[in-house]
């Protein structure tokens, strides 16, 4: 694991398409913003977790030789997670 210190407005980038930005520390709280591709799936490590069980379970336990595991959202459980709003902030009200 790489472990990174950051201060608030910091960024790590994570190959040529991802940014982490560190948005607000308060406490044991830190508020991160991610810009990526539309296309590219965030989820928080709990949810993750829990989809990647689902889906091994609804598998019955079959393994596939050479296939992570990447699950598939099953619509019916995790349709509302679409409807989120996604807050963007541009650079010059990040800057005031």
């Amino acid at each position: 694991m790489l472990v990174l210190s950051r201060r608030v407005n910091e960024s790590i980038q994570i190959g040529t398409d991802i940014e982490v930005m560190i948005i607000d520390v308060r406490g044991d709280i830190v508020r991160i913003g991610i810009n990526a591709p539309q296309s590219t799936q965030i989820w928080r490590k709990e949810l993750w977790d829990i989809i990647v069980q689902e889906n091994r379970a609804a598998a019955g336990g079959a393994k596939i030789s050479g296939i992570k595991d990447a699950p598939q959202l099953p619509l019916s459980t995790f349709s509302k997670l679409s409807k989120i709003p996604t807050v963007h902030i541009n650079n010059e009200e990040q800057k005031n």
